[in-house]
């Protein structure tokens, strides 16, 4: 038994290492894409603080809209907590239904970076290698099989090396390569295990939903845009006061705009501040009639059912954005692992090749 599940171990390892060499080391870069955009796109990323502070919602955008005349804009990510970083626009070319992305300066209204695919962003690059290798729905697919075969490395790991606490931190330098890369692949593998289930199970989870929802969405999907869906009476602070009448501190960190006639509401994606350890920053919602400004539906997060919260949880409990820098550090190092584990596993398969060997009581290669 111990042989055969070693053996699937190793194989399902071998099929899946490259794939994860790839999502774990972007995931990790991904972690600190904010610090990365403010190193090589500076003057399209950050900003300078005003005395008096944000520009009025309204204000923003009708600037906006008046530098964007053959654009929509679709959605809105203002940067509320980072003072020196600059808000993110989504916008549509009319006639089109590519999304695109731009950037406002929130203190002066400029606009400082034209709307581009967000592919040509380093952000944008790291995300649709991560989680589509640049493959689309295929993609997206095989980055969702890689999440359920890192769960499966995980357990069957997990069952190898049961009784890891006997020797966990021993790494044994004199005995070889092959039992160096053991013991190395051993520590890691046991210290990332939680992660890796994590990792593994929101990723796919994500991925396979984002699929299923577009096929059932069909011909029924994303529209061509030809003219703006919302009223030009529509005021976004005014928008934004009944929000936090109808749920008392909430804030909203993206707005979305309609960008589809039959769906024609906004909603302001948010969060009751102060903000819960494991919740993500859209997890409430409220909806409004985009022509009318009429109410139509709250969503709070706080009175949704258990799965709603718990998949709320993924986004904090995949990109680890909930405790700040030390948190963020953990999150990259872990998300380090399958990489590592890919190549020590590659190792120990290597040398197994050259010189069989026998598999231990405690699971390990000896």
């Amino acid at each position: 038994m111990r042989k055969r599940l070693w053996q699937l171990h190793s194989w399902l390892g071998l099929l899946a290492g490259l794939g994860l060499l790839v999502v774990g080391l972007s995931g990790s870069l991904l972690i600190f894409h904010e610090e990365l955009e403010a190193l090589f796109n500076r003057e399209l990323a950050r900003v300078t603080p005003a005395p008096a502070g944000r520009l009025p919602l309204d204000t923003l955008l009708a600037h906006a809209q008046r530098q964007l005349p053959e654009h929509e804009i679709t959605g809105w990510l203002p940067q509320w907590d980072a003072a020196d970083r600059a808000d993110v626009l989504y916008v549509i070319r009319r006639g089109d239904k590519e999304w695109l992305v731009a950037t406002l300066d929130p203190y002066t209204g400029r606009l400082l970076a034209s709307p581009r695919l967000g592919t040509t962003t380093l952000t944008g690059w790291l995300l649709e290698l991560h989680y589509a290798f640049f493959a689309d729905h295929a993609g997206l697919l095989a980055a969702g099989v890689f999440g359920l075969l890192l769960l499966a490395l995980g357990f069957t790991g997990v069952w190898l090396y049961r009784d890891f606490w006997k020797n966990f931190l021993t790494l044994r330098w004199r005995r070889g390569a092959r039992i160096l890369f053991s013991d190395l692949h051993k520590f890691v593998g046991i210290a990332s295990v939680a992660f890796n289930l994590v990792f593994g199970f929101t990723g796919a989870y994500w991925n396979f939903t984002h699929v299923i929802g577009e096929w059932v969405a069909g011909e029924h999907g994303q529209k061509r845009i030809e003219q703006r869906l919302y009223a030009p009476t529509l005021s976004f602070d005014a928008l934004a006061r009944d929000a936090a009448q109808r749920l008392p501190g909430f804030r909203a960190n993206f707005v979305s705009l309609p960008s589809d006639p039959v769906a024609a509401n906004v909603t302001l994606w948010g969060t009751v501040e102060p903000r819960a350890w494991f919740t993500s920053p859209y997890g409430s919602t409220i909806v409004y009639d985009a022509q009318t400004s009429a109410h139509r539906m709250t969503n709070d997060l706080r009175a949704a059912s258990a799965w709603t919260r718990a998949v709320d949880s993924f986004r904090p409990l995949h990109f680890g954005d909930f405790g700040g820098p030390p948190v963020k550090i953990l999150w990259a190092l872990a998300g380090l692992a399958p990489g590592t584990l890919a190549i020590t596993g590659f190792a120990i398969w290597w040398q197994r090749r050259r010189k069989p060997i026998r598999i231990s009581a405690a699971g390990t290669p000896t």
